[in-house]
């Protein structure tokens, strides 16, 4: 399979020509895209033999910020991606070591860059409230929003900036049916939904 890396120089709507260099080395395409300017939208990514992939984005955190910060562009690890595509992890290793981006880029919100892959001792044995035909959606009470403070999922929807969302304050439950108000990062809300999810598969077989 043959891998490449890209840069863009600026990808925002409404802009045309723009920049685009291809490399055969990663570390030559991370070099230039430092170079690019913060105040547009650069982008780096990856291309095998049928796909493209972004890897690190500049985006702006705040209305009025006069330069972007790089963030990571997509969830790769989602439905297992990198561990089929061996290429894409090494990628993504190298652009976390190399620009420590902060945030992840989801489509409707940046959340944090999980930290650790494994839920936190008081949470390993936690479960989601369960909601009406397993909407585990609304588990989710309040969503605290970086410069707006805790607001209800409702409200984030309504927010005319991408929303940088930190933590979550949710519903939950112990396996004997005990009532749990927990306050969650995002990252680990998405473990204990997996960890309730798998939960009640088992109890079905």
């Amino acid at each position: 399979m043959s891998v490449t890396y890209y840069t863009v120089d600026d990808l925002r709507p409404g802009r045309s020509g723009w920049g685009v260099k291809r490399f055969s080395a990663l570390n030559d395409a991370i070099s230039h895209y430092r170079s690019l300017p913060m105040d547009g939208a650069r982008v780096l990514g990856m291309a095998d033999d049928a796909h493209a992939y972004e890897l690190i984005r500049c985006v702006r955190l705040f209305p009025g910020d006069a330069q972007g910060e790089d963030v990571l562009a997509a969830d790769h690890w989602r439905g297992g991606m990198t561990k089929k595509n061996a290429a894409l992890k090494d990628a993504l290793d190298i652009c976390l070591e190399s620009l420590r981006p902060r945030f992840l880029l989801e489509p409707e919100r940046l959340i944090p860059v999980p930290q650790c892959k494994k839920l936190r001792k008081e949470l390993r044995e936690a479960l989601l409230w369960q909601g009406y035909e397993e909407n585990y959606d609304s588990a989710i009470r309040a969503v605290f929003v970086e410069g707006a403070g805790w607001l209800s999922p409702q409200d984030v929807k309504k927010q005319r900036q991408l929303p940088l969302v930190l933590r979550y304050r949710v519903d939950g439950m112990t396996k004997d049916g005990a009532y749990l108000s927990l306050e969650v990062e995002p990252w680990e809300y998405d473990l204990l939904l997996e960890q309730t999810r798998d939960h009640y598969k088992m109890k079905k077989h």
